[in-house]
């Protein structure tokens, strides 16, 4: 099953999660300010979710994350470089999860799984299933979990029908507060 939408980044601005006050129009505007060089054009996508967007680029994703997180923005809150977009499904989700950090974590280094659920008619519990991929990757690639200093942060963002996964280093995932 394809995901209805491609991306390869996740942005999220700050407001309130159940009301539009102008925050996300400004964040789009920001984004499009601080991307206006890009030589390979890009694609802003508003989602269903309030404060979310998702972004299509030719560019590397981490070089844009970084240029948005280098920029003098206002109400960008998270930037997410994606990997890869599948349907939300949580058996596909395992299954990917389990492909890209295979080739990725090594032995001896730690992992967190991190995300956000949005749309909760696919994914009812955020806690038991973040728990439950954890456990998954613990078995099958023989890695340990650890929450405060991990070497990789396997990021799970659900939009929907679609889930976005990257595997990361922590330097990566953006937050600007």
């Amino acid at each position: 099953m394809n995901p209805t939408e491609r991306f390869n980044l996740l942005v999220t601005f700050k407001g309130h999660k159940t009301s539009r006050a102008g925050e996300e129009l400004l964040g789009i505007e920001e984004i499009e300010l601080t991307l206006q060089d890009e030589k390979n054009l890009f694609d802003i996508k508003e989602t269903e979710f309030q404060n979310v967007v998702l972004i299509e680029s030719g560019t590397d994703p981490l070089v844009i994350a970084k240029e948005l997180a280098d920029a003098s923005t206002t109400v960008i809150s998270k930037i997410v470089p994606i990997e890869l977009v599948i349907r939300t499904r949580p058996d596909i989700i395992a299954e990917s999860v389990i492909t890209l950090s295979k080739d990725k974590i090594k032995s001896g280094e730690t992992f967190i799984v991190r995300g956000d659920i949005r749309g909760r008619e696919y994914i009812k519990s955020k806690e038991k299933f973040l728990a439950s991929i954890s456990q998954e990757i613990t078995e099958k690639l023989g890695v340990e979990m650890e929450k405060n200093s991990p070497d990789w942060v396997i990021q799970i963002e659900v939009v929907g029908e679609n889930t976005g996964i990257s595997v990361l280093k922590p330097k990566n995932i953006i937050k600007k507060l």
